[in-house]
């Protein structure tokens, strides 16, 4: 039922998620910013770390949403129809075949990793004074590249309970799990879940969860990951550059993550579509 080219995909989803260790932008953090991490460290007050700790986690939700403003799938179909993929509707896409979409969602994350990259410089070269401003359109354009992924493969982004996924997808990535797999099986089950009800519990089911998720463990960790690299856009001549590496970077995972979240859904539901009904006895 699937291609050559669909196999080889779902063996890359697997080894994607059984990674133990975080993905590219933990690895390269590790070597690239420690340096200027630990500097940040030295120069920065345990208070001031804090408080721009409790200033993103309390933002957190509000930015999700208001990025949400900005996503339209017009946006989408525009890079389809350039890359020669016809589509009049998100839904549309689901008739293409998943090299097609791969293309589509590497260009959508590419356009929104860049732009990242071009914010995070322009806000380093003003260091402290931009910090506030940089974290927050950092988390927006990270949220609006994985629900664009998301409508690459076909999903629509106003479905009630997809702003959920979205997020739990942003989690596996900006929250540090180690256990990958493991989250990946929580969003298969949520998906599930929310498939089960009608309307109107799948609408309250999701409320309730996105009141939730943002005092998740993960989201703290994130907190106290991103708090510490943003700041070393404080340190004079570097700021610039560690800003639109590590933006760049940022939403370049965000978006991988959400592409192998988006490809195994793609597939589970061509799998499921294909499946031929059991013989009567």
């Amino acid at each position: 039922m699937l291609t050559e080219y669909e196999k080889k995909a779902l063996a890359e989803i697997d080894d994607f998620f059984k990674q133990p260790e975080d993905g590219a932008l933990g690895r390269l953090s590790r070597f690239f910013f420690k340096p200027v991490e630990l500097l940040a460290e030295r120069v920065v007050p345990d208070a001031v770390l804090e408080g721009a700790g409790d200033a993103i986690e309390g933002m957190l939700k509000s930015v999700a949403t208001l990025s949400d403003k900005t996503v339209t799938t017009s946006q989408v179909l525009q890079e389809a129809r350039r890359l020669g993929i016809g589509a009049s509707t998100v839904g549309d896409l689901k008739g293409h075949d998943l090299e097609h979409l791969d293309n589509l969602s590497k260009a959508v994350a590419s356009q929104n990793a860049l732009i990242a990259m071009i914010e995070g410089g322009g806000c380093g070269l003003g260091g402290l004074a931009l910090l506030a401003a940089d974290i927050p359109l950092l988390f927006g354009v990270a949220f609006r590249v994985v629900r664009l992924v998301g409508c690459a493969y076909g999903i629509e982004p106003a479905a009630t309970g997809e702003k959920v996924i979205a997020f739990k997808i942003f989690e596996i990535t900006a929250g540090g799990t180690r256990d990958r797999y493991g989250a990946l099986l929580e969003i298969e089950a949520l998906k599930d879940e929310l498939d089960g009800l009608d309307s109107q519990e799948r609408a309250e089911k999701a409320a309730v969860l996105a009141g939730l998720i943002v005092s998740r463990e993960g989201v703290k960790r994130l907190v106290a990951f991103l708090a510490r690299r943003k700041l070393a856009q404080m340190i004079p001549l570097a700021g610039a550059a560690v800003g639109a590496g590590f933006n760049y970077m940022f939403v370049s995972d965000v978006a991988e993550t959400a592409r192998q979240v988006y490809r195994k859904r793609f597939l589970d539901e061509k799998v499921r579509g294909q499946a031929e009904p059991l013989p009567k006895a």
